[in-house]
């Protein structure tokens, strides 16, 4: 296009090449579409999030009670992981952010937790921190050393347990109800509890079972020895050097003479009798659980044993030691011969 002759041409045409065509938005135009666009899709965006974020912490539609342990040092990653695999929230990162962002996820208890019912995400999370893991459930606490009619007393303060029917069920379970503090829901019934007991016994044993047949023991004859020790000794240490004892005298045919094996037959409370105390007359009782008239082993187990016991029979501390007594300062005191042994006995019980 030519220029205009500027002495005589008319502008308007040129100055209409010049500026934008009414048709075309301005810039102004286009910066307020794009900011339009970014609110639109930071508002899409923020719904979305709100929706997932309420959705994510309500609680699952259904549930069965669920038991999870969850072990010290486990990260809090893991720990959402693992809740959500076991059905008990919707979504690990809702409560992986849940514990970051609104909680001190320092403060979470390390502990096996129960979930009985449905609950939101913000609720499990506030249980971690807590340390509500026994939320509806009711504690048992067996002591190691305890016979099954001992437990049946504190088995009977579930609704649902009498102290009779514990001990019917438990007649020949003697030695296999672990010890432990156990938190179970209130309903649960004698022979779930029962089953419970010797679960956890069968569990917690099985670690030391090659052990204990390379010692030349059945796990039986290692269940009645771990009860008896449980029963004469009183420290990891004390109890491995009594286990090693006890397997030398086994070996040559010597008898026992544990006073906890007697204390099993007549019927005393065993925090009446201490172990070394028995009179005389008692160590004559005709009973097979007399170690000291029978040698070998008794029966059956004469309580049931911890862990620490049970491991004590697996990894004894070997000697050549036979003899031990409990001295009147709680000390354990051993010898190699009889002469030793009653010098012991004279120095630390007289």
């Amino acid at each position: 296009m030519e220029p205009p002759n500027t002495e005589t041409a008319d502008f308007s045409e040129y100055t209409k090449t010049l500026t934008p065509d009414a048709q075309t938005p301005t810039r102004s135009r286009v910066y307020a579409w794009i900011l339009g666009s970014l609110v639109l899709l930071v508002t899409v965006l923020a719904v979305s999030m709100y929706s997932y974020w309420y959705i994510s912490n309500q609680p699952v539609t259904t549930l069965n009670p669920t038991e999870v342990q969850i072990e010290p040092g486990t990260s809090v990653r893991e720990i959402s992981k693992l809740l959500a695999e076991a059905g008990i929230v919707r979504s690990d990162v809702t409560l992986f952010l849940t514990l970051r962002l609104l909680e001190d996820p320092t403060q979470i208890k390390a502990s096996t937790y129960y979930f009985s019912e449905p609950q939101t995400t913000r609720e499990i999370a506030s249980m971690l921190i807590a340390g509500d893991f026994a939320r509806g459930l009711k504690s048992l606490t067996f002591v190691e050393g305890m016979r099954a009619k001992d437990y049946a007393v504190t088995a009977a303060q579930l609704p649902n347990v009498t102290e009779a029917e514990f001990i019917d069920v438990t007649r020949d379970a003697e030695g296999t109800l672990f010890p432990e503090t156990y938190f179970v829901p209130k309903d649960t019934t004698t022979n779930e509890l029962v089953q419970l007991l010797q679960d956890t016994h069968n569990e917690r044993i099985a670690s030391y079972t090659n052990e204990i047949i390379t010692n030349g023991l059945t796990m039986d004859e290692a269940l009645i020895l771990a009860s008896i020790i449980e029963r004469e000794a009183n420290t990891e240490e004390s109890m491995r050097t009594v286990a090693g004892i006890f397997l030398n005298r086994l070996e040559i045919g010597m008898a026992l003479q544990a006073d906890a094996s007697i204390e099993y037959v007549i019927d005393t409370p065993l925090g009446e009798l201490a172990p070394g105390q028995l009179a005389s007359e008692l160590r004559e009782l005709d009973s097979p659980y007399n170690t000291y008239l029978y040698p070998g082993l008794p029966p059956t187990p004469i309580g049931n044993p911890g862990e620490v016991a049970i491991r004590a029979i697996a990894q004894p501390i070997e000697s050549d030691y036979f003899y031990y007594i409990t001295g009147n300062d709680g000390e354990f005191y051993y010898a190699e011969t009889y002469d030793q042994h009653l010098n012991n006995i004279a120095r630390h019980l007289r």
